[in-house]
């Protein structure tokens, strides 16, 4: 009987925590721009937990992609209504929350550099059109 209460009690804690967590989400500024008379609003989403990055045009989510370890840069390519959509990002965070030694001569390194940022360019028809941070 012992047994069957802290079987229940370690599954209810479980379930309780699991709803409990909410993820770490860093949203960018949506920015306005318009190309061969559109208008085109930018925004994207960065989930630190499970480090994807997801890039928005009118507030359909258009990229999605993840970090490769240890890499803080990601390009992605996609087409929107005829216009060819670029992105390049850069991510110090994703180096800096590695933890340990290597995490803080990352964090160091791109401070240095003052590179520590989290933002992406996005390219419109290879035309740099806007900025998004994170």
């Amino acid at each position: 009987m012992n047994n069957k209460i802290v079987l229940a009690f370690l599954l209810s804690s479980a379930v309780l925590v699991g709803c409990n967590s909410t993820p770490n989400i860093r949203t960018a500024i949506d920015k306005t721009v318009a190309i061969s008379g559109q208008s085109l609003i930018l925004g994207g989403s960065y989930n630190e937990d499970s480090e994807e990055l997801t890039l928005t045009i009118n507030g359909d989510p258009l990229i999605r992609s993840q970090f490769p370890p240890f890499t803080p840069k990601l390009t992605l390519k996609t087409k929107y209504k005829g216009l060819d959509i670029i992105s390049q990002c850069y991510f110090g965070s994703v180096l800096s929350s590695e933890g340990g030694m290597f995490g803080k001569i990352a964090g160091a390194i791109q401070a240095s550099k003052a590179s520590s940022g989290d933002k992406c360019e996005m390219l419109i028809n290879n035309k740099s059109v806007e900025t998004l941070y994170f």
